[in-house]
């Protein structure tokens, strides 16, 4: 399989399409919930959805999951030393952009979760619940989640998929000196070390 080159792109894009990512990944979880429900018909079936979510042992798994990753670009590493192979460096950057993907897959079912319970609660009102406040809480929690997955997404990904900003200082117009500088010939130009750059 032949290797694709990721294009490189400003922040506000790479911002943008990590909250699509995300964003979709949200949407993806809220329909599998109102699938699951029977299209929020069944309170049951909503509320064994997201006690499979949403539960105790969530933040526990992804924990977990982090610290095998971690594990993971230890093992690369070391393997990459004992054999010198030079490609280990593709492999562990691999592993280590699971990260941010770990963090948008829990973030976005637990989202879309909360999401399809809200709509249950406002197509079903019950007294002392608030489908806004509900809502609200959710995309809360969303924003918070994707700004992890997004920090930690720039943080692996900034030098080979984010365009660097174009240094102020060299952008300043050249002097006479330096042009004339630029076209002499080569032996002239070690004569003349007195020349300001």
């Amino acid at each position: 399989m032949d290797k694709v080159d990721q294009y490189k792109q400003s922040i506000g894009k790479f911002v943008f399409s990590e909250l699509v990512i995300f964003m979709s990944q949200v949407l993806v979880f809220f329909m599998v919930a109102v699938f699951t429900s029977n299209f929020l018909n069944s309170e049951d079936k909503l509320v064994a959805f997201a006690n499979q979510k949403i539960n105790d042992g969530s933040l526990t798994e992804v924990g977990l999951t982090f610290l095998a990753i971690l594990v993971v670009i230890g093992l690369f590493s070391a393997l990459g030393r004992i054999f010198d192979n030079k490609y280990v460096e593709f492999y562990v950057n691999e592993v280590l952009c699971e990260m941010p993907n770990t963090i948008y897959v829990f973030g976005s079912s637990a989202t879309g979760t909360m999401l399809a319970i809200s709509l249950f609660i406002y197509m079903n009102p019950a007294e002392g619940t608030s489908a806004k406040g509900f809502a609200a809480l959710s995309l809360l929690f969303a924003f918070m989640m994707f700004l992890y997955g997004v920090a930690f997404s720039y943080a692996f990904k900034r030098k080979t998929h984010i365009i660097k900003s174009p240094n102020k200082s060299c952008s300043r117009p050249l002097t006479r000196q330096q042009i004339e500088a630029l076209y002499r010939p080569t032996d002239q130009k070690t004569e003349n070390k007195d020349i300001k750059e």
